[in-house]
């Protein structure tokens, strides 16, 4: 079904996270801003300010100081969350 309109069942690199607050929608994907397969995420996730920079840090000392013999990333950003919108009222018949 997916391969007919030229879709596959991939999706771009994230982390999963959830922040979240009362009232405001919940935050819960970061996707790689280089990755091949942002333009075209299966599930139709990817927002442009979810979009961020990963950094690569090599093996030797981590950003939190622990020694690491592999490589880590990082991700650097602030959360902004967007309020819940009010159900609109229906339309009263005329």
């Amino acid at each position: 079904m997916l391969g007919l309109p030229g879709r596959h069942p991939m999706r771009p690199g994230h982390i999963r996270l959830k922040v979240s607050a009362e009232g405001h929608v919940p935050l819960t994907h970061l996707f790689v801003r280089d990755d091949r397969d942002l333009g075209s995420d299966a599930v139709f996730g990817v927002r442009d300010s979810l979009i961020v920079d990963y950094h690569r840090h090599g093996p030797g000392v981590a950003p939190d100081g622990r020694r690491l013999e592999q490589s880590c990333y990082t991700v650097q950003c602030d959360f902004r969350l967007l309020p819940l919108q009010e159900p609109a009222e229906p339309a009263k018949p005329a």
